[in-house]
């Protein structure tokens, strides 16, 4: 009798006392850490302490009937217990991956869909809907937790707005109010007034060309083309005025920005921006075109680490993987002090890319200016020297970043990306994305609000594995390098450093680069770079959820080749849950090669730009890295990674028709697909004929397996195929 009270209580946890519960009180099921065992559990809509207690009420009850009865009361005892255990039923293998693939598709299936995802896992129909409600339901918590964190910023954002506006209200009325704090406040925002003032005041003056000093009017001969560079007063001067231009573009209302559909971003509305600063655009008379977006979002980091970031070019680069190309300063006009980056003043020249060989690079040079601003804002402004009609193609308007600190370790970000660049030679199916998709301030904030959360979830979350935190830091890095060397590889960026050997980047004109690389006293080695970009009638949030689906990659993926893929371990996520570092683990069917396969992923959706990339790497390092690491191994950090991936895009022109729908749901979507392998060099240090028509042939039917495998509507696998509606 005491072994089977024993028993009892210690499986409190497991358990379903459906019996204990009178009245048909409505139910719902308990998350399991496992996935696989979600639905085999169902309590009342309870508190835990009521459950906990009406469950101990009847296990006593349950002692005290054997104590009064014989011994077949006992075995009844035993029986019911038994009956109770057998309801436990957890998800095999084969059960997890169909249910689990279902739910990246479908979160919400009808009842044709649950009878055929009860006939082909075997489970009943109640324990599917029931594990779908739960799954639901944790998904829902996770997205809450973030979205409250977000919500609670955003509330002190707006009390801290809503308690000066009060204060100046205040102080309008009574005209006799000696509140000195009030009274300091309100000087100090009639100086910054009037400092705008005056800055509008010379712009009139520079329009009616008063004032020919100014770098606007620099001579724009290539001799001449940055020839006041070495005038400290007229950079500082510059920089100052750029400031209070950028403020005033940030904190500027409805009637110089335009919400695209969706309020993904906003755009400069042209007609206002030029009634307001008149002077002309010589820019554009000369056939530039003129870009101007304003983005804004919450990033989880303190301004001091922002600044640093942006401030230095090695971490602007890293910060900025698959964005920034490439970063060097120039010249420094204003050192750093004890202040930090305060202050400081420096010509920097940074080349942007975007993933897809039919989008050129954009290189351009500019002023950076850094300055703390009251109540803890800090702005960091771009501006250039010379009027985009000289060997620069990118002329960079007052740009840069208005950062916030709304808490110790969270500030809102906002950005404006205004430029007037030459874009000949964009490819005609990007050519209507250029309006904020490509280059716009969108892609910066979302970038850095995915990199930031990324890093406060490596340092302050654990993952279900012993993973050690020096562990997570170094494949989240090794994560970044393949972001950024699947982008440089698919744009052929760098000077002599890929070699396009032919092809314009097309589905119809696949592009093939090499790139090649020196291993000790051998130079005949080379990576082989192959890209190709197509559209695709699908919305770019179904093709990425596809993509992501680990049921359906073994259609598409050579490294499988028919096997199942698992995830393996979580390594960093990042801002929602399609962004995140993972290691996947590729399990081989009886009778194939048992080798293990591990696959480092990193992706990430925006519409901005989403990207799924991944490449391979050997079981023993990632063992190395992740189970115990002290430092990177030996040779990691010359580790060779060979990535494979896809970035996406909205299709521009079914942008402008969403009537309000969010970018990404609607029409169609651009995808390029790249690919990176090693191969030897030929005599004379070129490729081999038969290497490049191989490569060719290779990414010819990666294409076609891909526009078959996402075109489909997988009725096969998920029943009535919810990417049919």
């Amino acid at each position: 009798m005491e072994m089977n009270q024993q028993q009892s209580g210690g499986n409190l946890s497991s358990m379903a006392p459906m019996n204990g519960v009178a009245g048909g009180a409505a139910t719902r099921l308990m998350i399991d850490r496992n996935p696989a065992s979600i639905f085999t559990c169902r309590y009342p809509l309870m508190d835990i302490d009521s459950r906990l207690s009406l469950h101990i009420n009847d296990v006593e009850q349950t002692g005290a009937t054997v104590e009064a009865g014989s011994g077949s009361s006992a075995g009844n005892s035993n029986n019911t217990h038994e009956r109770k255990k057998r309801r436990l039923q957890r998800l095999n293998k084969e059960q997890s991956e169909i249910i689990e693939g279902f739910f990246c598709i479908c979160g919400h299936p009808d009842e044709g869909q649950k009878r055929h995802l009860s006939q082909a896992t075997g489970l009943g129909l109640d324990q599917v809907k029931f594990w779908f409600q739960n799954k639901r339901t944790q998904v829902k918590t996770t997205c809450w937790k973030e979205d409250n964190y977000k919500l609670t910023v955003e509330n002190e954002i707006l009390r801290d707005e809503n308690r000066r506006i009060k204060i100046a209200h205040c102080y309008a009325i009574c005209l006799t109010c000696r509140n000195s704090a009030v009274h300091n406040q309100l000087a100090a925002e009639m100086e910054r007034i009037k400092g705008q003032t005056e800055w509008l005041q010379q712009e009139i003056a520079r329009s009616n060309g008063a004032n020919a000093n100014l770098a606007f009017q620099l001579d724009s001969s290539a001799e001449n083309l940055f020839s006041g560079q070495h005038d400290h007063q007229m950079i500082a001067e510059l920089a100052k005025n750029a400031m209070h231009g950028l403020i005033i573009l940030a904190e500027a209302h409805v009637a110089l920005w335009l919400p695209v559909p969706g309020y993904s971003f906003e755009t400069l509305n042209m007609t206002a921006y030029q009634q307001a600063y008149p002077g002309g655009d010589g820019a554009n008379a000369l056939g530039f075109r003129t870009e101007a977006t304003r983005a804004d979002a919450m990033v989880m980091m303190d301004h001091k680490s922002i600044v640093d970031f942006l401030m230095d070019p090695y971490s602007y680069r890293t910060f900025f993987p698959g964005v920034i190309s490439g970063a060097v300063t120039n010249r420094i006009y204003s050192w750093p002090t004890n202040d930090g980056y305060n202050g400081v003043i420096q010509l920097m020249t940074v080349e942007m890319m975007f993933p897809s060989p039919l989008v050129p690079t954009r290189k351009c040079t500019f002023l950076r200016y850094c300055k703390v601003l009251e109540e803890g804002a800090v702005v960091v402004v771009d501006v250039s020297l010379d009027n985009g009609s000289g060997l620069s193609k990118c002329r960079k308007m007052p740009s840069g970043f208005l950062i916030r600190s709304v808490r110790p370790n969270a500030c809102k970000v906002a950005a404006i990306e205004h430029v007037r660049v030459d874009d000949t030679g964009i490819h005609e199916l990007y050519q209507p994305c250029l309006d904020g998709l490509i280059f716009g301030a969108r892609r910066w904030v979302a970038t850095m609000a995915r990199q930031s959360a990324r890093l406060r979830d490596v340092y302050l979350s654990k993952t279900a594995l012993q993973v050690s935190t020096k562990g997570r830091k170094n494949l989240m890095k090794l994560a970044d390098d393949l972001l950024a060397s699947y982008a440089s590889s698919v744009s052929a960026t760098g000077a002599g450093t890929w070699t396009v050997v032919i092809g314009a980047g097309t589905e119809k004109d696949v592009r093939v680069a090499y790139r090649g690389i020196t291993e000790g006293s051998s130079s005949t080695n080379a990576v082989l770079s192959v890209s190709a970009s197509l559209r695709l009638p699908l919305p770019m949030r179904k093709i990425f959820d596809l993509l992501r689906n680990l049921t359906l990659r073994s259609k598409w993926d050579v490294l499988v080749h028919g096997s199942t893929v698992k995830e393996e371990v979580s390594i960093a996520r990042g801002v929602g849950s399609d962004d995140a570092v993972t290691v996947l683990h590729v399990k081989r069917a009886p009778g194939e090669n048992k080798e293990r396969t591990m696959i480092l992923q990193n992706n990430g959706y925006d519409v901005s730009g989403s990207f799924i990339v991944y490449s391979p790497i050997d079981s023993k390092l990632m063992d190395t890295m992740v189970l115990g690491p002290s430092e990177l191994p030996s040779g990691a950090s010359g580790l060779s990674l060979y990535p494979t991936g896809f970035s996406l895009l909205p299709d521009g022109e079914a942008a402008r028709e969403s009537s309000g729908m969010d970018l990404g749901d609607v029409g169609g979507t651009l995808m390029t697909l790249g690919f990176q392998i090693p191969v030897k060099l030929a005599t004379g240090n070129g490729m081999y004929p038969r290497s490049v028509t191989s490569a060719i042939r290779l990414m010819t039917d990666t294409i076609g397996i891909m526009k078959r495998t996402l075109m489909e509507d997988h009725s096969d696998i998920y029943g009535s195929g919810p990417f049919n509606a």
